[in-house]
């Protein structure tokens, strides 16, 4: 799963969860200062209410009257915030004194109601995170008459959450910013450097491929401009020693080429004319009043001689077609079949090919025959099939390794067991035909499985000059 991931995609998955981590920290860090300056501000404001009640408690606590007056001006904290303030009164019901307010009845002053109305609305999961523990504050008051006053102070911390919401929200704004700026930045660098990643496999590719044509363009990022700097050589390189082995390939096949021809003419003008001699000289001395041991002899040297010129004459056809100077590919292409398949009766061998071979095949000629001749060397050894196809086309203006030219192209196929091509092999036949065509500046190409047969595909530029 994981090596199916691009590293561009691994880099971008990687920046984000770095850029939610840091926007969910930064959520965190203001929730938590959010929650301690409530806190803190409720707390504050409860001690300053309680302090100012123990003020006003101590200034008119000499008579009802004046204590009754200053309840009565508590609403003059409404201008203070956060706070729920409810006054209980308990009164003797012998001395019928209510100090002018309801007996066992609470009276609930709520300061910030009106304010809390017009609070911007806060999500329910800051307020949750943020809101404080209840924090209540009593107050009693002993007066005269056995009667007492109880003042609930609780903190109410709705309009500071509102505060700490628009003090987090802008916060959490900032963080997100600075989280989407660094991920642009970041993600534009990396796609920079990922884009010269790309150039560079693709170059890599080509090689691969054996284009060694392919040159890397220079890049703004010394390190990526050095590494095609690096490429670039290794290319030209490459490409070098690929156009000398190319070369050493044409003269050594020219060579052995030259080689066998002379040894087939060696073969035809010198061996093939003594047998011709010993034979002729043998006839001549059989007489027929002769002893009958004579004749014998003489007729077993004839016999001789007549088996080695098949002999000669299969080495001749194996070290160079003759026919394939006298009579051209085609013509030497049939006799090679029409002898394959007298040895191989048992074989279905079909043979088709473009009437403008011979003239399109140029230099090219003893290469498709040795191909052939190699192939169908290869299917009587491994393949053990009973149908083989050949053909040979002209592909007009095909374009191959980026060159539009026209092309011969070979194709041999059999109904055989196949091998696995990735395995190792001993032979060296089809590594031959391998570097024969890359000689010629054509293409190989060869699909096999086992039990599936062997098909194989070659293409090879018409005319005598190659690259």
């Amino acid at each position: 799963m994981h090596e199916s991931l691009s590293l561009r995609f691994r880099l971008n998955l990687m920046i984000v969860l770095t850029m939610l981590a840091i926007l969910g920290l930064g959520t965190l860090f203001a929730i938590h200062n959010a929650r301690r300056s409530v806190a803190e501000e409720i707390d504050s404001t409860v001690n300053l209410a309680l302090q100012l009640i123990e003020i006003g408690l101590s200034e008119n606590r000499s008579s009802a009257d004046s204590l009754g007056n200053w309840f009565s001006q508590l609403n003059r904290l409404d201008k203070t915030r956060h706070l729920r303030i409810e006054v209980r009164q308990t009164s003797n019901p012998a001395d019928g004194r209510t100090f002018g307010q309801p007996q066992v009845e609470p009276t609930l002053i709520d300061l910030a109601a009106r304010r809390n109305q017009h609070t911007a609305k806060v999500p329910g999961w800051f307020a949750w995170a943020v809101r404080p523990g209840s924090i209540v504050a009593e107050k009693r008051v002993e007066t005269a008459g056995n009667d007492a006053m109880s003042i609930l102070i609780e903190a109410n911390p709705e309009d500071e959450i509102a505060e700490a919401w628009s003090e987090a929200i802008g916060f959490l704004i900032l963080i997100a910013v600075l989280a989407a700026t660094i991920y642009a930045l970041v993600h534009i660098t990396v796609g920079r450097a990922l884009r010269c990643v790309d150039v560079i496999l693709d170059g890599l590719e080509d090689i691969e491929r054996g284009d060694y044509g392919r040159r890397l363009p220079g890049f703004s990022l010394p390190e990526f401009n050095r590494i095609s700097q690096a490429f670039n050589h290794m290319a030209s390189t490459l490409e070098k020693a690929r156009d000398d082995n190319r070369a050493l390939t044409q003269q050594s096949l020219a060579i052995q080429e030259e080689e066998r021809r002379y040894l087939a003419q060696e073969l035809h003008d010198e061996l093939g004319q003594s047998l011709s001699a010993i034979k002729i000289m043998a006839a001549s001395l059989r007489k027929r009043d002769g002893r009958p041991q004579d004749n014998d002899a003489l007729e077993r040297i004839m016999a001789i001689c007549d088996r080695l010129f098949g002999v000669v004459r299969g080495m001749m056809r194996r070290l160079r077609p003759l026919m394939l100077d006298e009579l051209g590919l085609i013509a030497s292409l049939e006799d090679l079949i029409e002898s394959w398949r007298s040895r191989n009766p048992g074989v279905n061998l079909h043979f088709e090919c473009d009437d403008n071979i011979e003239e399109r095949a140029g230099t090219a000629k003893i290469h498709l025959f040795r191909i052939v001749q190699e192939c169908l060397t290869n299917i009587v050894k491994h393949a053990e099939a009973d149908s083989v196809q050949i053909e040979l086309r002209i592909k007009e203006n095909e374009e191959i390794e980026q060159h539009a030219r026209s092309w011969i192209q070979l194709r041999i196929g059999d109904n055989g067991r196949g091998f696995d091509s990735n395995q190792p092999r001993r032979g060296f036949g089809l590594l031959g035909i391998r570097e024969r065509v890359a000689s010629l500046g054509g293409q190989f190409q060869l699909r096999t499985k086992p039990g599936e047969g062997v098909s194989l595909e070659v293409c090879v530029p018409c005319g005598d000059v190659f690259p």
